[in-house]
């Protein structure tokens, strides 16, 4: 069962992969139209091409980290917003942040195979069919482990605490009553909570 957010960030992240692929992979198709072709990098540093052919540099470039630092800035950013949005709304954390790990790595594959299209038509000079399509499976997995590494880091911040420490936390009224009656009770008290 999803929780009620899923649906929120199901969308939200949709429309950045949209986003993505219109305005970082989609203009790629172009790079051979003879016309200057220009797309900038995540840190605004521009690419541009005119009258080169894919293989080589540009293909080079296309694959080497272009893409990554926008599916990684979506991630980072999707997860700070799940976090911030389960507290606000009484959403289970982890159980939030499992469902968005679930969706951005659907969405970098998503991303990843649309750039293996682009490549392959690139290649294949109008007939896309004619050169067999990159396997983007290196790509997908090196994303799919920043997500999950970035997700069980903030798990870890939102774990349940030991049974120990929750019994603690859960029988503080009762310290409280019991301080407020024997001091000896009290370090009785302590010493059960901090052994059980």
């Amino acid at each position: 069962m999803s929780t009620s957010l899923y649906l929120t960030f199901e969308k939200r992240i949709d429309d950045a992969v949209e986003q993505l692929v219109r305005e970082q992979v989609t203009p790629w198709i172009f790079m051979k139209s003879g016309a200057p072709f220009r797309v900038k990098r995540f840190n605004g540093q521009e690419i541009n091409y005119q009258d080169l052919d894919f293989q080589g540099t540009p293909r080079a470039v296309f694959w080497s980290r272009y893409i990554d630092p926008f599916l990684e800035a979506l991630a980072t950013q999707e997860i700070k917003d799940a976090v911030s949005l389960a507290k606000e709304r009484g959403v289970d954390t982890n159980l939030l942040l499992t469902e968005i790990q679930g969706l951005l790595v659907k969405a970098s594959t998503k991303i990843f195979a649309q750039m293996a299209e682009v490549d392959r038509g690139l290649r294949g000079g109008g007939d896309a069919k004619s050169v067999t399509l990159r396997s983007v499976e290196t790509e997908v997995q090196r994303m799919s482990a920043f997500i999950e590494k970035h997700i069980r880091s903030e798990m870890s911040v939102w774990m349940p605490p030991p049974k120990q420490e929750k019994l603690f936390e859960d029988s503080k009224w009762i310290r409280w009553v019991i301080d407020r009656s024997s001091p000896g009770f009290s370090a009785f008290v302590s010493f059960i909570a901090k052994h059980f």
